[in-house]
């Protein structure tokens, strides 16, 4: 790989990096998604976008930090093995 030559600093990005920058890249089609279907759940029952927004923002941020603890879990378990 051209990018990291080193197997060690490609095992310490794996490790850290690679599971901050999937979370960043999937946030806006987890927002899209939660938005999508709970949008019209919440707009009927709450009636206010502001608190609809809000919790959706906040919805989104749990499942982004739950993913971000499954990347890293998963890159532990893969890229521990490298040799």
């Amino acid at each position: 790989m051209k990018l990291f030559p080193d197997k060690e600093k490609r095992k310490n990005f794996m490790k850290s990096g690679l599971p901050v920058v999937l979370a960043v890249v999937w946030t806006p089609i987890v927002w899209m998604t939660l938005a999508s279907f709970l949008g019209p759940a919440m707009e009927h029952m709450i009636g206010w976008w502001q608190v609809n927004v809000s919790i959706l923002v906040v919805a989104t941020l749990l499942v982004m930090v739950a993913l971000i603890r499954l990347f890293k879990i998963a890159g532990l378990k893969f890229f521990d093995k490298v040799d």
